[in-house]
């Protein structure tokens, strides 16, 4: 059973002496300390839920992100969309699954659309997803899978199935990434000490990087992108020839190529983005730095407080000002990236366990996170004049508490279940 979830802690971030409550905050900033528990999904298989992925499409749909970004519903309280903005579709990957939602079902529920299982003789040691990527069609959307099948699946959502598999990796696959300037070519890292660049339609891997990487990051343009390693190290590799490639695979090592490199952390890399053409790195102690990927020289450093040694993805919101990143004991917590402040920390009292991966949505009016036990928890925006409603009406919610009769229901014995 829940009762009514508290609200987000608001501290300071390491980073800023100041408090953040004593300077003016912007909209965005407002709308985090105001999200509160709306919904709660357990998965049935019951594991780790290794990656989350909103389909944003940012290269067939342009639209406004985050505060600015308004969302038009009829008279039944649906969303009105144009048909190739995709942003209510989430994929999240656990166990030996792959699930996809909308997040935008029926108004805003969040609803399973379809699933899909690696293998019936496959199980969680050999078969669990570690990663996902979305891959855009024309008449459809594609779902990139790896793990530790050590097998890449191209799933097609519009037809419920496998379209190819691309082999070559001999361990788990840890990270795959779509090129961001085109819907042709994957990077996937693996413990197999190697890093694959693949064409998708033909299922043909071109290049084979020599270097074991855990996670890989595409800088904005194509031309580049990073991979991080399990002793904390950036390398910075630039993109080959995707124009002409080879007709058989090409073996890249670090000698045979000019790159550049960090030592960012002192712990393995689980995740990179860029922001404001910048690239923030985290390492599973719980360091993440932001630093300048021209000079490689730091700009600012977060320490998530509370924080035990984690795996855990964070994400970058679509205006890239903020961040958000999972902890190990069930908590979120929101960074603005340009003053290093912790704007908010999402809490409640049943989300204990660590908080594998987190995802805005594109108006950043929602954080939906997942991890242990394949729980997804979805932090919404409530307006603060419907909270203080709620509190000012009782202390415990009853069913006279009008305004959280709307975003909970009672079973006959007047225990509290989160719809």
């Amino acid at each position: 059973m829940l009762t009514r979830s508290s609200a987000p802690k608001k501290k300071s971030s390491d980073s800023s002496s100041k408090n953040s409550s004593s300077s003016p905050i912007g909209p965005q900033e407002a709308i985090f300390r105001n999200f509160r528990l709306r919904r709660i999904v357990k998965e049935n298989h019951g594991h780790d839920i290794n990656q989350l992925a909103f389909f944003f499409n940012l290269n067939h749909y342009t639209a406004p992100v985050g505060a600015q970004y308004k969302k038009k519903f009829n008279k039944l309280g649906y969303v009105e969309r144009n048909v190739r903005d995709t942003s209510n579709i989430l994929a999240s990957v656990g166990d030996i699954q792959a699930n996809i939602y909308d997040n935008e079902h029926c108004g805003d529920h969040l609803d399973i659309m379809s699933n899909f299982v690696v293998g019936e003789n496959m199980n969680l040691e050999s078969g669990e997803l570690m990663t996902c990527c979305w891959i855009h069609r024309d008449d459809d959307a594609l779902l990139a899978l790896g793990g530790k099948s050590r097998v890449i699946y191209i799933i097609s959502i519009a037809l419920s199935s496998t379209l190819r598999t691309l082999w070559g990796h001999t361990d788990c696959i840890t990270d795959i990434q779509k090129q961001p300037k085109d819907d042709q070519h994957l990077l996937s890292a693996s413990k197999d000490a190697t890093v694959r660049l693949w064409h998708i339609d033909s299922g043909q891997c071109l290049y084979v990087f020599q270097i074991k990487a855990s996670v890989t990051c595409w800088h904005p343009s194509g031309q580049s992108f990073l991979t991080g390693n399990y002793n904390g190290e950036i390398r910075i590799w630039q993109t080959p020839d995707l124009i002409t490639p080879p007709t058989e695979s090409l073996n890249i090592t670090e000698n045979d190529v000019e790159t550049r490199s960090r030592k960012c952390h002192s712990s393995q890399i689980d995740c990179i983005r860029f922001a404001n053409q910048n690239v923030i790195s985290k390492s599973l102690s719980g360091k993440i730095e932001y630093w300048n990927y021209d000079t490689l020289e730091i700009i600012k450093a977060f320490s998530i407080k509370n924080n035990s040694p984690n795996r855990s993805r964070f994400d970058v919101s679509l205006d890239e000002k903020f961040f958000c990143v999972g902890t190990s004991n069930g908590s979120v917590n929101i960074y603005n990236i340009l003053n290093g402040k912790l704007i908010s920390e999402l809490s409640h009292r049943r989300s204990t366990k660590a908080v594998r991966c987190c995802a805005f949505s594109r108006d950043c009016k929602q954080v939906i996170a997942a991890g242990e036990d394949g729980y997804i928890w979805r932090y919404d925006y409530i307006i603060s004049k419907a909270i203080s409603k709620a509190n000012a009406v009782a202390k415990i919610p009853t069913k006279k508490t009008e305004f959280l009769l709307k975003i909970v229901r009672y079973t006959p014995r007047e225990n509290l279940i989160v719809v």
